[in-house]
Formats: C-alpha cells, sequence, structure tokens
C-alpha cells in the first residue's frame, strides 16, 4: 500500500471516529445541560404552555416545569433527544427515596419508563413533589361547602 493510501484510510478512520462520538453524544458534557435548554426543548413540544420554574435532576437528564396554569412538564434526555410530556393527574405513581433527595415515579398511562430522580438537595425533591400534588388537586372536582348554593332547590 502506497503512502498517500495509507494516509487517506487513517484518515477517514479517524474521522469516522469523531463522527461516531459526536453522533451518539459522547462529546456532550452533562454540565453543559442547563434551565435555557430544557424551556427551549419542552417549548418545542408545548409552545404554547407558559414555564414558571424549571427544576433539574442531578445528573441533569431530566426537567421538571412548573407552568403557569398549575400543571407540571416533564423533559428527559434520551441520548441525544429528549423526550417531553405534560405530566397528567391520576397519571403517576410517586413516592419519595429514603436514602437521599430523590422521588421514584412511575408513569402509569405511558411507554416511558418511570424510575428513580434524584435531586441536588431535599427541597428541590420536595417542591416537585407539591408541583406533581398541585395539579391533581386542579383536576379533582372542588366540592360543595356545607351552606353553599349548589343550584338544588
Amino acid at each position: 500500500m502506497s503512502l498517500g493510501a495509507l494516509i487517506v484510510v487513517v484518515t477517514f478512520g479517524v474521522l469516522a471516529v469523531i463522527g461516531a462520538v459526536h453522533y451518539t453524544g459522547g462529546s456532550r458534557r452533562k454540565e453543559t445541560r442547563d434551565h435555557g435548554e430544557a424551556i427551549l426543548e419542552f417549548a418545542k413540544a408545548y409552545p404554547g404552555e407558559a414555564i414558571r420554574s424549571v427544576i433539574m435532576t442531578a445528573d441533569g437528564n431530566a426537567s421538571f416545569m412548573r407552568l403557569a396554569d398549575g400543571k407540571t412538564g416533564f423533559l428527559q434526555s434520551m441520548g441525544r433527544h429528549y423526550v417531553a410530556r405534560m405530566i397528567m393527574p391520576q397519571s403517576v405513581g410517586v413516592r419519595a427515596l429514603e436514602d437521599q433527595p430523590a422521588l421514584r415515579i412511575e408513569f402509569h398511562d405511558s411507554t416511558l419508563p418511570g424510575g428513580d430522580y434524584v435531586f441536588r438537595s431535599t427541597e428541590e425533591a420536595a417542591e416537585v413533589s407539591l408541583w406533581l400534588c398541585g395539579s391533581m388537586a386542579l383536576a379533582t372536582p372542588k366540592l360543595a361547602e356545607p351552606g353553599e348554593d349548589d343550584g338544588h332547590a
């Protein structure tokens, strides 16, 4: 094999490895994921939703969004892609984990796998759990208070 052909083959090999690492997301550092990226990705899926607050997991692979109307949004990184969804009331099961600031969330109405979501602090985990509870409270019909006129005579 001539020297020129060898240089071409080696160059092509190096470029192929660099392209494969970049394409699989290996070149993306997890520390570069931030609230702005989460907001932009969620807004692509749900452009009409106003986001009030964002809490990311400690590893940066998932974000929970408090929306202006009281609902909760969710964004999860799946390699180079993101999965965005609205967390509907009664569609999730949530439990706190005892040894760390984390929530175990199970999605009942989706093929999206649930899992353990670890946060930077117990305050962040508690805040997300309150958002999820608030979403459920919004969906629960209000019961008439004693003495309120419910339209019946």
